[in-house]
């Protein structure tokens, strides 16, 4: 029976006797096993050093000129040890010590997992941002003079969970709009768009149904599309 991938952690197993060399494959993954279970990192903003002490994890800062979001483990045989860089997957969780908090690889990055009662804020740039797994549970800042248009997609494009909230809140002076998109239904609005009162207002957004969103808030009166 040829070795293969198990679920999950991506652990190797069900080897032929002697199959590549599977003493070494073993003991790679439980090297592994050992990190991502109840994972813990140091710091994931202190530069990686040029050598770690015995049972050193880093999330290595993405702005580092090399490994950048990998986990570095600092291993190997007493006098060769050396660091160990595991390519994140999504959905990998790590606690961060010296930040008391778990982050969370989603979209290719590295992200904070709000706390009870904590809500992430996310800062939109581009003036067009179609809403995304990431955006489960936060606030949408605008904060550019340029108008943005925030669009709901359907559930067959992001299938967000019926009860699923996200708010979209207009810091800058250009105009927030929120619009679904086809196949979407917007309750609350005449339409399928509207614009935020101005800056500092901010709505809610609700899914409560099968491509079926509410929106509340302080919406600009006549400005439904």
């Amino acid at each position: 029976m040829p070795e293969r991938i198990l679920p999950g952690l991506g652990l190797r197993a069900f080897y032929d006797p002697g199959q590549r060399n599977w003493g070494t494959s073993l003991s790679e993954d439980l090297r592994r096993l050992s990190a991502l279970v109840q994972a813990r990192a140091r710091s994931r903003a202190t530069p990686l050093p040029a050598a770690g002490t015995p049972g050193d994890i880093y999330l290595v800062p993405a702005s580092a000129p090399a490994h950048a979001g990998t986990l570095a483990l600092w291993d190997g045989a007493p006098g060769a040890e050396a660091w160990v860089f595991l390519t994140p997957q999504e959905g990998w969780q790590v606690w961060i010590a010296d930040e008391r908090r778990h982050v969370c690889f989603e979209g290719g990055e590295w992200v904070d997992v709000p706390r009870a009662g904590v809500v992430r804020i996310r800062t939109l740039t581009a003036a067009a941002h179609t809403l995304e797994p990431i955006d489960l549970g936060s606030i949408l800042e605008t904060t550019g003079s340029s108008a943005v248009t925030v669009t709901i997609p359907d559930e067959a494009t992001v299938p967000f969970e019926i009860g699923t909230l996200i708010n979209v809140t207009q810091v800058g002076v250009g105009i927030a709009t929120v619009a679904a998109a086809a196949g979407v239904s917007l309750n609350g609005v005449e339409a399928g768009s509207v614009a935020l009162d101005g800056q500092w207002s901010g709505a809610a957004l609700v899914k409560r149904g099968a491509d079926a969103w509410t929106i509340q808030g302080a919406l600009l009166a006549g400005a439904v599309q």
